[in-house]
């Protein structure tokens, strides 16, 4: 997995589970445990760059369904300043976020600082 990737799943998660925090602390959901939750690239681009299943996972801990879920957090989601321009809730509860510009300036970013390296293993 390129450092690139890796580093906007991190960044994703961490948007995610401080969006729950906030949902937690402004009552939109109620207190719990973190679910644990999976990150992933969906085979159809038109499910996002990148999707979530972090309401669904947690529907027992919030005791909600889960697309109740997905727009509390949402609706806690700040995207300023990350490699994200929006995020869309899905079907049963999924969450789909797109990249933005920013995403695609720091990987040209990365790629040039690399020089003639890039793409050696």
């Amino acid at each position: 997995m390129s450092k690139i990737v890796k580093k906007t799943e991190i960044e994703l998660k961490n948007i995610i589970e401080q969006a729950v925090k906030k949902a937690v602390s402004n009552g939109a959901l109620p207190e719990a445990e973190m679910p644990q939750f999976n990150i992933e690239k969906p085979a159809n681009k038109d499910n996002g760059d990148y999707s979530t299943n972090v309401a669904m996972a947690g529907a027992r801990a919030f005791k909600k369904v889960p697309r109740m879920i997905a727009e509390a957090i949402v609706s806690c989601i700040d995207l300023e300043g990350t490699a994200f321009e929006r995020v869309e809730i899905a079907g049963p509860g999924f969450m789909n976020f797109r990249l933005g510009d920013k995403w695609f300036g720091d990987t040209v970013t990365a790629i040039e600082t690399a020089g003639e390296d890039y793409g050696c293993s």
